[in-house]
């Protein structure tokens, strides 16, 4: 049949299903046959029991299934779904075996019916083993697999899901739990949503007969107990099933789950003899340490912790003598879920010494940071830290722990070649340690966000500065030190102005630079109109030939005057030396770090105007130590930014005027985004018809760059505060 648009054409529909997501796959397929056909095999590409990746359908899905538990026959059907699209899945997350048990067809009807013997024997001990599976036992002798494209799996169950999950239906009970046991599977919803399960399957009317033959050979499978099988049964089975898997999938790149060294370790021949294609890695750390088997093929590996695991830092740290960790050459990149001591850190460097990428998720203290598992004590040895290969460093919760735990104080004197540091949380010995250990660094991000949400602050969600409170500079060590930077983002810190005075920065490539400058000498409002006062009766006297002698306070006012134009100008003409400079932040909207509405009858917070009379909210965060973008204090020099297309001067009094807009608009030809004027989402906010003007000029000369503001999705939710 002639197809009458390109979108007819199932090449082109193949293409475009690649770019898609899974939403808007489930729409597709809904649309006609021809869509249907091209788009099932998308939408199942990817296939995730987690709820907060689940995606509409699947969740329908889940829901499905849970509604019709109770019918061993219904649930054999939806079973069979997985079955006719397991050959499309491509990345699998599950939390529950339900669907190894749908696609290896008889993996676990040994478990059901209480004869779960095979490769299994017992010696006069008592203790058991296992016979090594290999791949030809695997595909030939235990069966295949109707998934064999995986390219990733992440395998998300816990030892006690696998063991309910083989509690079987019992007359009267439920699948998946005992009739005096009550438990629901991970993945499994409580309720039927409204899933077109039609539409979901792929499959036409014709899909009757297989739905029938299948709930006919398994019905009876299903209806075993069970119960009397042990978790180590139970967890054996899964191992078993799951390393049949695996070695059915030869593409498979990414091995995720708290058992997958127990799926690697009884490999015949080794591990290398099955999983080349394995590049990803993620397991439990033996004693803390990387495993002493892994695939040879593997460079990214990921250090998980377990309920059942807990680290013990003395146990890596004296692990007898003769006794050595293995080095795994391979690996280029490492992912730890804990560390607890600089001894731990240590160790795994040096099993790992072409390491060039490293992430640890959290730091334990000798304080107790971090909670239940922070058992360390300092070990009171000084540390000589491995040189190391490392190039890129991610931290997490870091708060404290380069400062209490014993051995941290020189970190990152082993990192000499790094080029990108990345933390959620900064703190001045950081800024010192980079400066002096890292000098190709080229990269500083600091994840560190306000909240929007919480009244309080902390590490992670801080204040803003309080006025008048003196800065602590770590950032200008690092502007000075550093001739590689091209990327600083840092926005809750702040450089003092006589720094910038006093050294000029190295960090000429910079990019991107996301830092406040705080500590400008300022004058208040009514010290610039005491300002002007002398100027004109200067001025007066001058025209009539006459001497104006000012007083010593007068001097002083005309001093502090002169030193904030000097000051503003020397800071404009360092950033106008950055010509590589695409995005500028001189300051965050702290308004999303502090709770304006928690208490929004605080006096504080509402005060009448003088104007109108009416009650508004104050905005109190708006710093007067910082630059004034005014063409007379230096703002012309920034002309030199040539590549700048991101402005932001939130949270600074910027004493703007239409002279300086529409310098704006006609020397910064790139800048596609400002912020710092619109404050339309301010709510409660006085209206300032001179900002207003300023915000309707910049749009009407630069239509082309967007005058966006932090919180325009956030404070409608306030709007009830209005006053």
């Amino acid at each position: 049949m002639k197809a009458d648009t390109i979108f007819d054409l199932p090449e082109v529909l193949d293409v475009l299903g690649t770019l898609l997501p899974q939403g808007t796959l489930y729409r597709c397929i809904q649309v006609s046959k021809i869509w249907h056909a091209t788009f099932i095999p998308h939408l199942w590409r990817t296939f995730t029991e987690r709820s907060v990746q689940q995606s509409k359908w699947s969740r329908d899905l889940f829901f499905a299934i849970q509604a019709q538990i109770n019918d061993p026959q219904n649930l054999e059907w939806y079973k069979d779904v997985y079955r006719r699209h397991a050959k499309y899945i491509r990345h699998l997350t599950i939390c529950t075996p339900t669907i190894l048990d749908a696609c290896l067809d008889g993996t676990f009807e040994q478990l059901r019916s209480g004869s779960y013997s095979e490769n299994v024997s017992i010696r006069s001990s008592g203790t058991t083993t296992t016979k090594p599976a290999s791949a030809s036992t695997a595909v030939n002798d235990v069966g295949g697999s109707l998934m064999t494209n995986l390219e990733s799996l992440d395998l998300n169950i816990l030892n006690h899901t696998i063991a309910f999950y083989f509690q079987m239906q019992l007359p009267g009970g439920s699948f998946g739990q005992s009739s005096t046991s009550v438990f629901t599977s991970t993945g499994f919803g409580t309720s039927l949503s409204d899933a077109n399960t039609n539409n979901i399957t792929g499959e036409n009317n014709n899909s009757s007969n297989s739905t029938n033959n299948a709930t006919t050979n398994t019905t009876l499978a299903t209806t075993v107990t069970a119960a009397s099988l042990s978790p180590l049964d139970t967890e054996k089975a899964f191992v078993k099933a799951c390393q049949r898997l695996v070695l059915n999938n030869p593409r498979l790149r990414t091995l995720s789950s708290v058992y997958s060294m127990k799926i690697l370790q009884d490999f015949e021949g080794g591990v290398g003899s099955v999983l080349r294609s394995l590049k990803s890695l993620v397991c439990v750390p033996t004693d803390g340490l990387i495993p002493g088997v892994l695939p040879p093929n593997v460079t990214h590996l990921k250090l998980i912790s377990s309920f059942s695991l807990h680290l013990n830092s003395h146990s890596f740290a004296s692990r007898g003598p003769g006794t050595t960790a293995l080095v795994h050459e391979g690996l280029k990149s490492l992912e730890v879920d804990c560390v607890e001591s600089a001894t731990h850190i240590k160790g795994l460097l040096t099993q790992t010494p072409s390491l060039q990428t490293l992430s640890i998720n959290t730091f334990l203290s000798s304080s107790g940071f971090g909670g239940d598992f922070a058992t360390a004590d300092p070990i009171s040895v000084v540390i000589s830290w491995p040189a190391s290969q490392i190039t890129v460093l991610k931290c997490k919760q870091t708060r404290d722990a380069f400062s209490s735990s014993y051995g941290f104080e020189d970190f990152l004197s082993c990192f000499p070649l790094l080029v990108e540091y990345h933390d959620e949380v900064w703190f001045p010995a950081i800024g010192a340690q980079l400066a002096k250990y890292c000098p190709l660094l080229e990269v500083i991000r600091i994840y560190q966000a306000a909240s929007e949400f919480h009244s309080f602050a902390t590490d992670r969600n801080p204040w803003h500065r309080p006025k008048g409170l003196p800065v602590n500079d770590s950032v200008s060590t690092l502007l000075t030190g550093l001739t590689r930077l091209r990327i600083l983002d840092i926005r809750y810190e702040a450089i003092k102005a006589e720094n910038i005075l006093e050294t000029p920065w190295v960090c000429l490539d910079l990019e991107t630079f996301r830092c406040q400058i705080a500590e400008v000498p300022f004058l208040t409002d009514e010290e610039e109109q005491q300002v002007q006062e002398i100027r004109q009766r200067e001025t007066q006297a001058t025209s009539s030939a006459l001497e104006y002698i000012r007083t010593d306070e007068e001097d002083a006012l005309i001093a502090l005057s002169e030193r904030c134009v000097h000051t503003r100008e020397v800071i404009m003409a360092q950033l106008s030396k950055l010509t590589s400079l695409k995005f500028l932040s001189l300051s965050p909207d702290f308004k999303t770090g502090i709770d304006l509405f928690g208490s929004h009858f605080n006096p504080k917070r509402v005060y009448k105007s003088e104007r109108d009379g009416r009650s508004y909210i104050r905005y109190d965060d708006v710093m007067p130590d910082t630059l004034y973008f005014r063409l007379k204090y230096g703002l012309h020099q920034l002309a030199s930014l040539t590549k700048l297309e991101y402005l932001s001067f939130e949270s600074m009094d910027h004493r703007m005027e239409t002279a300086d807009i529409e310098w704006f608009a006609s020397h910064l030809p790139r800048l596609r985004e400002m912020r710092g004027l619109v404050t339309e989402a301010y709510v409660g906010m006085e209206p300032d018809p001179k900002n207003d003007a300023l915000v309707a000029l910049i749009r009407k000369l630069r239509p082309d760059v967007v005058q966006n503001q932090s919180l325009s999705r956030y404070l409608s939710y306030y709007s009830k505060y209005e006053h």
